[in-house]
Formats: structure tokens, sequence, C-alpha cells
């Protein structure tokens, strides 16, 4: 299935690509995050595994399978997490809005599950996840309560 969400974050692009770029800084702004740690590798070198602990207690593990300086975007995977999900690959990517000054995120993943928990994992990984985390984000850019 795929799970699709987009943002106007109210920051410049060079502003919210300094606060996602490392790919453990998602704690610094992702609320639902409590910890980030990378168990392999650095926070911008494909094939580093970052360790997340998430505010339930749950633990993910994740790949970073691309990233661009140049296209501002990360590509991930998740190597372990309690979500029933399989081949779960995610790109969090983020456009310059140039007339305003903002910038368009836009979080979207591709992975399987059995088909009676779709619409939970629609909910689960498109609201609970991505627009809870970029919200989260433009809060942390612009001074909000999670900044």
């Amino acid at each position: 299935m795929h799970v699709y969400r987009s943002m106007i974050l109210n920051a410049p692009i060079e502003a919210v690509w300094s606060a996602v770029r490392a790919f453990d800084s998602v704690a610094a702004w992702n609320p639902g995050v409590v910890a980030a740690r990378m168990e392999t590798g650095t926070a911008t070198s494909v094939g580093s595994i970052r360790h997340l602990d998430i505010v339930d207690g749950a633990v993910f593990r994740e790949t970073l399978l691309e990233l661009s300086d140049a296209q501002r975007f990360y590509t991930y995977d998740i190597v372990d997490c309690p979500l029933p999900v399989q081949n779960y690959v995610s790109t969090h990517r983020f456009v310059p809005i140039t007339h305003t000054n903002q910038t368009l995120g836009i979080w979207e993943s591709r992975f399987s599950c059995a088909q009676d928990l779709e619409q939970d994992m629609e909910t689960i990984v498109g609201d609970q996840i991505y627009v809870n985390g970029m919200t989260g984000l433009n809060d942390y850019l612009t001074g909000g309560d999670n900044g």
C-alpha cells in the first residue's frame, strides 16, 4: 500500500533541511520520538542504522537508504518495529515554496500489510506518524509548543 501526507512548513527550506538532514535528529523535532541514536555508521551515511525510542515504549530500527542534499530528501526502510508491516520503505522530501519562503514537506511510504489492517495502517502511519511528526517539525522550526 501507499501512504502519502504533505504539509506546509512555515520556515525556509534551508532551516527545514538543516533540522532534518541528520538521520538521528528526529528526536529534536518529532514529538513521538523520545530518543534517537545511530547504531551503525554516521547520521548522513547511507547504510547506517538508527534506533528510535518511541513515546509509547516501542522501538523502531531503520536503515538510511538514500540522502540527497541537492534534492533535499532521505529514504529509509524499517528493519524492526512493532507495526504489522513488511517491506516498508519511506521517503521524507522537502520542496521550497519560493513565493512565501515556506517549505512543502512530503512524507510517504510503500509497504505490505494484511488487507484487513490497511485502514488502520493508513491512519497510524499517515496521521499519527507523518502528520504528527511534520506538525512537530513545524512547531520546532517556528518556536511552537514542541520547539
